[in-house]
């Protein structure tokens, strides 16, 4: 994986100070002595598998070997050691060391080992030769993760004085955490491997007269053109391709929907787009219902098209409120859902499970911007959407659905493999 300037890095994670809010007014009299009667409330105490070192509310986390903080990271002595809850249910579980080797510390030494232990027992040893940003992980065995929680320790064969005071001081830690195995750099790492595969038999299955390599070429020279992100429609900003955009007519036009779901609503430019082939089409009854954890919208909703026939919801696509209404107004529906919200494959992952259910036989569940899992448009980034559909489907998904690569017809779609069929 890449490794960046950990100058630079460290520069990314400065903290920026929280907003300062005036203090509440003291309750009336009457509510204050109801409160007195009450009984103290016990403190939460929430699971905390991720450790930030640098943050003031993991203080308490730290046992050993830091010194104070840099904003989002602190200097270790030769030896660190941090209490990390077990993440549950207790599964396949790594630890991960986020952090920097300064080039005070290889200016000298030539190379630095570093060992790992869960509760006193040995779990990694790695030897650094450069200076940088690395990610340091190890399964745990399972034995070690009986009980909750964990002390993790690190220790370095080599450290370096400060020249200010004398200390020994050894990495720039960011973060110590413990991860089932999808959620760690290993993961994440074969998680995008298997996006890659899938993606070049998905080109290899649509038998075009184009090879695949012009295919990758053709992908990746639009996107970084950027021509999608200098779109409009109804004069708000689309950032979709104009090849998508004219397949979801086509999908629009078949199958008539009363519904239209849509995460990340952005602007609000695809909105006010679906909106305008309902309103060609003459589908006044149909309506759009989008979901954004932000409102960026004002320009989009003064439009007669939104006004008709969209409804914006502002919070989370999957906050439990937020589903269970649009659940409720599509049940028995001839629903579309498209999902172009976070793009993480545990976020996309849990959409697909939420919003799948809502889609009637013969229509589709489109999984946006599956060509970002390093397939082939962005090598650094996954897993992601493509991740998250290849999973849906092979834990149950595709008893209900089928990728389409009819709807691929175009070559050029962000949404390669997304585009889902319901059975």
């Amino acid at each position: 994986m890449r490794k960046p300037n950990f100058a630079v890095v460290l520069g990314l994670l400065a903290v920026c100070a929280g907003c300062h809010r005036g203090a509440p007014p003291n309750p009336p009299a009457a509510a204050q002595k109801e409160a007195a009667k009450a009984p103290p409330q016990p403190e939460e105490d929430p699971t905390v598998s991720e450790v930030a070192v640098g943050e003031k509310t993991s203080e308490k986390r730290l046992l050993r070997g830091f010194y104070e903080s840099h904003g989002g990271w602190r200097w270790s002595g030769r030896v660190f050691a941090v209490s990390v809850d077990v993440p549950q249910p207790v599964a396949d579980t790594f630890v991960e060391l986020d952090f920097g080797i300064p080039g005070e510390l290889m200016d000298q030494v030539k190379d630095v080992t570093i060992v790992g232990r869960v509760n006193g027992k040995q779990v990694l040893t790695q030897k650094y030769d450069k200076k940088g940003r690395y990610f340091l992980t190890a399964r745990i065995p399972q034995p070690l993760l009986a009980k909750t929680p964990v002390e993790v320790e690190f220790e370095l064969d080599s450290g370096f004085k400060d020249p200010a005071n004398g200390r020994e001081l050894g990495l720039n830690v960011v973060g110590v955490s413990l991860k089932q195995y999808e959620q760690s750099v290993l993961g994440r790492e074969e998680e995008a491997k298997l996006s890659r595969n899938a993606f070049l038999k998905m080109l290899q299955a649509r038998r075009l007269t184009m090879p695949v390599e012009k295919q990758t070429e053709f992908m990746k020279l639009f996107k970084d053109l950027e021509v999608w992100s200098h779109m409009w429609y109804h004069n708000v900003q689309i950032e979709k391709t104009p090849m998508d955009l004219w397949m979801m007519q086509q999908v629009i036009t078949e199958q008539q929907p009363e519904f239209i779901v849509e995460t990340g609503t952005a602007f609000g430019g695809s909105a006010l787009y679906w909106a305008g082939v309902l309103h060609a089409l003459g589908l006044e009854k149909s309506r759009v219902l989008t979901v954004d954890i932000d409102d960026f919208t004002k320009k989009a909703s003064a439009d007669f098209l939104w006004k008709k026939y969209v409804t914006f919801y502002k919070g989370s696509s999957t906050d439990p409120a937020i589903t269970a209404q649009i659940a409720q107004l599509t049940k028995g529906r001839r629903t579309i859902v498209t999902l172009d919200s976070n793009h993480r494959m545990s976020h996309v992952l849990n959409e697909l499970k939420i919003y799948s259910p809502l889609v009637n036989r013969g229509s589709y569940l489109i999984v946006e911007d599956t060509h970002l899992d390093g397939v082939p448009t962005d090598p650094g980034f996954g897993p992601g959407p493509a991740a998250a559909t290849r999973k849906f489907l092979a834990e149950g998904g595709s008893r209900n659905f089928a990728v389409d690569l009819t709807r691929e017809a175009y070559v050029m779609t962000f949404n390669p493999g997304g585009w889902l069929k319901r059975k």
